[in-house]
């Protein structure tokens, strides 16, 4: 009696080591195949210029605003310019200039938002070219004219935004340039303006509607989106994104990287943002120990707050700017 109890226990002891490991490597599985779903959802830039988070739908730069149908018809017969760039990964960057009406030294360097190209961006800098500005708007890397195979949330992007200011530098030694950013352009101005090298003609940053961090961001859009918990699925798609790409999306820190910035900001974000949280504009404003300004739109939803109080949003924004720039 006592060996075969033994027996049992022992094979009962096997049975349970194996479906533990069963259990185990499915889980590892299911976790690592969920995670690359999450990684081509939201960063791979398809062969079609699409990422998988648009459903193979091309975007068209086409907006239903008031500001879009004013910037139609200001845009036309106006000279523009093409700028090409180099990056630090070898990729070739595009970007179209909106030149002063009156030669200047004054430039906004305008970074668009995810999915998008530099036509999202462009109704919203027409008031700056008439107050006097040459804006500058790229295409950020894997998104319209500009190459890339995927997006990195404003981590390697943050590179590009100062090779694009280096660029105007090299063109205007002169340059006082304002960074400007939309929702992932926001977050993206906002770690560029951390960096060491940023050139020192860079005088002012505008974030509109930017996250905290990419992984807070995502923590929130699992949740909204797919109805899922931040894990196991966001730490696996952490690991896939850095094996794949080389960072992890805890490296896309915007808040982070106001510790080291020693600029002025002014921070805007919709009171009604439930995309990027009217709560993250707050904290990055909360976070930073800089001159700054905070401008809450009352309900503006994400990125609609120019086209919600467009009087109240430039005002508070040339007033900002007056301070500094010359």
């Amino acid at each position: 009696m006592g060996r075969t109890g033994g027996n049992g226990h022992r094979v009962l002891k096997r049975v349970l080591i194996g479906l533990a490991i069963v259990l185990v490597v499915a889980f590892v599985g299911i976790s690592g195949f969920a995670g690359n779903y999450l990684v081509d959802y939201a960063l791979t830039v398809n062969d079609d210029g699409t990422l998988g988070s648009m459903n193979g739908e091309p975007y068209t730069g086409v907006q239903d605003t008031e500001a879009q149908q004013t910037y139609d018809t200001w845009v036309q017969g106006r000279e523009l310019d093409a700028w090409t760039i180099e990056n630090e990964d070898g990729l070739e960057l595009w970007a179209q200039l909106y030149p002063a009406d009156e030669p200047t030294h004054r430039y906004v360097l305008a970074v668009h938002g995810y999915t998008v190209d530099h036509r999202d961006i462009a109704p919203a800098i027409v008031p700056f070219v008439e107050a006097g500005y040459n804006v500058l708007t790229p295409d950020e890397r894997g998104r319209g004219n500009s190459e890339g195979d995927f997006l990195s949330m404003g981590y390697l992007e943050k590179r590009d935004v100062i090779a694009w200011a280096n660029e105007i530098c090299a063109r205007d030694p002169e340059a006082e340039i304002v960074l400007y950013g939309e929702s992932m352009g926001a977050a993206t101005v906002l770690m560029a303006s951390g960096e060491d090298d940023l050139p020192r003609n860079v005088v002012a940053v505008i974030e509109d509607c930017g996250y905290t961090s990419a992984y807070a961001m995502f923590t929130d859009q699992l949740k909204e989106r797919f109805g899922l918990p931040e894990f196991p699925f966001l730490p696996a798609a952490n690991l896939v994104c850095a094996a794949r790409y080389g960072f992890f999306f805890s490296d896309a820190d915007a808040e982070a990287a106001l510790e080291t910035c020693e600029l002025p900001i002014l921070f805007i974000h919709g009171g009604a943002d439930d995309y990027v949280p009217t709560y993250m504009g707050e904290e990055l404003y909360d976070a930073y120990d800089g001159e700054k300004e905070l401008l809450i739109v009352d309900g503006a939803g994400h990125g609609a707050s120019s086209d919600v109080d467009p009087e109240l949003y430039y005002q508070t924004i040339f007033a900002f700017l007056d301070e500094y720039v010359s």
